[in-house]
């Protein structure tokens, strides 16, 4: 059976309605045509050159995104300079790209499921509702108590990236807010919603010091290590829907940052 790209794209809305994502984002199809044939997809958290390069090398027709490769509007194309380039490469090879991104955030079943998932969060809850439904921003929970120490080495375990703490090692957790990237501007929603600590990335110095202040703690999972599992799980679902006629490929393309 053939697909085209406009089937990819209702899939990916039946998972992450674009209704859900925030007003300031850029999601949906943002390079190609609905009607384009597909039969091989790349999935990933962020279209590179690297990501562009292997997509052209594996014979890809679409590739999905989690980070919109178009964000702000374009006042100019200079294909001189690394974002004008990559936009050049993936015109002249035909690459058509798909984005969800917040709404995939505030999915019922996409992002921050899949962390309180992880994570084996027991009587959970959306922790900022989106319209007073079940999809939204984040979730929250109840563990088995641990101390922040032990819960910190935990994460570390399961999304396999360096965890910076805020907070003392030896205080026991027993309610557990998370929220996958950028997440640090919501320490307030968290301790309102009974959260011993609150699992995020891309936290300040002034989210940290909030925290602190509100006797909250907070583990700085990273950016990245909080959102990569947006690749293996759109794999999966994608390849539950699209089966044997499509070939989906995963990016496991890994942090910018070196530890």
């Amino acid at each position: 059976m053939k697909y085209q790209v406009q089937d990819f794209c209702r899939c990916m809305e039946a998972l992450a309605p674009l209704e859900l994502a925030l007003e300031w984002d850029n999601v949906g199809l943002q390079i190609g045509h609905p009607d384009q044939e597909v039969s091989r997809v790349l999935v990933t958290l962020t279209v590179t050159m690297d990501v562009v390069e292997r997509a052209i090398e594996e014979d890809v027709d679409l590739v999905i995104a989690h980070h919109p490769v178009i964000f702000k509007p374009l006042r100019q194309l200079r294909t001189d300079e690394p974002g004008g380039a990559l936009l050049a490469a993936l015109l002249q090879h035909d690459l058509a790209v798909y984005v969800a991104h917040t709404n995939l955030d505030q999915a019922e079943e996409g992002l921050n499921h899949w962390l309180a998932r992880d994570l084996k969060l027991q009587d959970q809850r959306v922790l900022i509702p989106f319209q007073d439904g079940p999809a939204g921003l984040g979730r929250v929970g109840n563990i088995e108590p641990m101390t922040l120490g032990a819960l910190a080495k935990h994460v570390e375990r399961l999304w396999g990236y360096p965890v910076r703490i805020v907070g003392q090692e030896m205080h026991e957790i027993a309610r557990v807010a998370v929220v996958g990237g950028s997440g640090g501007d919501f320490v307030h929603q968290a301790k309102k919603a009974g959260a011993d600590v609150l699992i995020t990335g891309d936290v300040s110095y002034h989210d940290a010091m909030d925290a602190r202040s509100l006797d909250l703690a907070v583990l700085d999972a990273g950016h990245f290590g909080t959102e990569r599992i947006v690749t293996a799980e759109l794999q999966r679902y994608l390849a539950q829907h699209f089966g044997a006629d499509v070939d989906i490929l995963e990016d496991n393309s890994g942090s910018p940052f070196v530890f």
